[in-house]
């Protein structure tokens, strides 16, 4: 397992945990969307370097359906931000079908980096999610 992965195994249940217990009905509702397509896409990984994920790519294709949908329902600026990360990951994975000439170190290091950018998104919306009784 690459180091980026570690961290992001780390990451991500930090980032989750936090939007659950600190977030709004938004920010919880993608926090299990994003944990479940993170471990779906560990699952659904065929030797992650080599070749294209179809599997996952497809995970990430109905993550960014959901979120940019949660975008529209529920008007949060930070989901807006997650869903556009969210479609440049789905784009990174296009330009790999493309041309797999990109390289596997400069596709996931984009990956890698998209990926954390959601997660940071996820952390910012739970942070300044409205809260019963909390005054704005």
């Amino acid at each position: 397992m690459a180091r980026a992965e570690i961290l992001g195994l780390a990451l991500m249940p930090m980032a989750c945990g936090f939007a659950l217990w600190r977030g709004g009905g938004p920010e919880r509702r993608a926090a299990v969307a994003i944990a479940v397509a993170w471990v779906g896409s560990m699952v659904v990984d065929v030797d992650g370097w080599h070749g294209v994920q179809w599997g996952i790519m497809a995970i990430d294709v109905v993550l960014l359906v959901y979120l940019a949908a949660l975008t529209v329902v529920s008007r949060r600026v930070w989901l807006l931000f997650a869903t556009a990360i969210q479609l440049l990951i789905v784009a990174t994975h296009g330009a790999f079908v493309i041309d797999p000439g990109v390289g596997n170190l400069g596709f996931f290091s984009a990956y890698y980096l998209w990926s954390w950018l959601v997660l940071a998104c996820l952390v910012w919306g739970a942070a300044v999610a409205p809260r019963p009784g909390r005054t704005s």
